[in-house]
């Protein structure tokens, strides 16, 4: 009997967490591209939420989510989305955003990119401006030549300090940055190398909720 309650209240458990994430499949021009929105515990229909778009089921597999959301994506108090939508056509952004416009009531919209996948971000911002509020690159900084795209847009900069290339673009880049009174922070985490694990999860959503909440 006491294995019965026990299977079933995992069983319960089990369907609670899914219930807290939609797995839909965008088709751009017959491609398809799966999505998992992750939604904060105790979401409610009738709340504004901060989006994040990050990275994630590389070659749609769901089984590879994005590292940086942790363990328990839903505690963060987001809406989470993870897809390859960094990697493929521009084009299907847009139905992402319209997605997510039509199902949520989405709040700031951010995306998130890290070491070479930072480049796709900062370029997807620059192509919708009118509708991502903001990019998080860690490490990743924007190219010169998109610069000037990313008016009105919050930029946030994350790099290692033992991570010395990406730090001195980061460096570089905020100069720039604050010449054009463009919104950014640069954070430099002590110690921290290129691929900051350190910052997964509730560490992650720390920075961002204290930094982007201006």
């Amino acid at each position: 009997m006491k294995l019965i309650c026990n299977t079933a209240l995992f069983l319960l458990i089990l369907v609670a967490v899914r219930a807290q994430s939609d797995v839909i499949t965008l088709d751009n021009n017959g491609k398809k591209i799966p999505v998992r929105i992750i939604k904060p515990e105790g979401y409610a229909s009738n709340k504004v939420y901060p989006v994040l778009i990050g990275p994630g089921l590389d070659n749609g597999n769901l089984n590879v989510g994005c590292r940086y959301f942790g363990s328990n994506p839903g505690q963060h108090g987001w809406i989470l989305v993870e897809s390859s939508i960094h990697m493929e056509n521009r084009k299907a952004v847009a139905l992402l955003l319209d997605h997510l416009e039509l199902n949520y009531r989405t709040g700031k919209v951010y995306i998130l990119g890290f070491s070479a996948n930072s480049v796709d971000a900062f370029t997807i911002a620059s192509i919708y401006n009118n509708r991502i509020h903001g990019i998080i690159g860690m490490p990743g900084n924007p190219s010169s030549p998109n610069i000037n795209s990313h008016k009105g847009q919050q930029i946030l900069m994350i790099v290692g300090e033992r991570d010395t290339y990406w730090k001195n673009r980061a460096e570089q880049a905020k100069v720039k940055l604050d010449e054009k009174g463009y919104q950014n922070e640069l954070v430099i985490i002590p110690k921290g190398g290129h691929i900051l694990d350190e910052l997964t999860g509730k560490p992650l959503f720390a920075i961002l909720n204290r930094k982007l909440s201006k």
